[in-house]
């Protein structure tokens, strides 16, 4: 994607979620892995190849009610990308740390109540590197500013408007990835696994 500081998508990404996302406005675990094998990344994390289910995600929420205890929900995003929703793990779980040097963004969004919406984190080789949040100020601080091009444009909130603050993430994870969501993605079906509770034993 060029001219990324331009670079902005025809819908409104939060609008979008709260269209096709089957209640994902309530709270959602986002992660966009580099890599063209959702099969892959889903052995990396541990799931039960027998439980797979390809499903869109309306499908996925009629399907469970209420997220799974711990499951992903996982396909293409774009040339070099791989999406999942995550369902029952932490931000910090140790899966990341099975992910390899790929890069791998990851958005948590707890809803309204609670920690509301955690930073847009990076994680490399089991490493959490930082966050690529757009500053406040043009200029302002970023904590790993090699992204500050693909936040060009783009400003958090500082009244802490949510939609505003998922719409804006997701903006910059577009660029990033070379693709937004639309319509098509969101309507897309992809593969439901469930992860078992003993493949990650504390």
């Amino acid at each position: 994607m060029t001219n990324t500081e331009q670079a902005l998508p025809a819908d409104n990404q939060w609008d979008l979620l709260v269209e096709h996302g089957a209640g994902l406005q309530l709270g959602f675990h986002a992660l966009w892995v580099e890599g063209d094998d959702p099969a892959e990344v889903a052995r990396l994390f541990r799931v039960d190849e027998d439980s797979r289910v390809e499903c869109d995600v309306a499908t996925l929420a009629g399907t469970y009610k209420g997220p799974p205890a711990k499951g992903i929900w996982i396909g293409p995003h774009t040339a070099g990308w791989t999406h999942l929703f995550v369902f029952g793990l932490s931000s910090n779980h140790r899966v990341f740390d099975s992910l390899g040097k790929r890069r791998a963004f990851q958005i948590k969004f707890w809803g309204e109540v609670g920690e509301g919406l955690e930073p847009l984190y990076l994680h490399v080789d089991g490493e959490l590197l930082g966050d690529v949040n757009p500053p406040y100020e043009v200029g302002g601080y970023m904590s790993l500013p090699e992204y500050r091009a693909f936040t060009e444009g783009l400003a958090l909130d500082p009244d802490g408007d949510l939609e505003h603050d998922v719409h804006t993430l997701w903006c910059v994870v577009g660029r990033i990835t070379g693709r937004f969501t639309d319509r098509d993605w969101w309507t897309a079906s992809r593969t439901f696994y469930n992860i078992p509770a003993d493949a990650w034993p504390r």
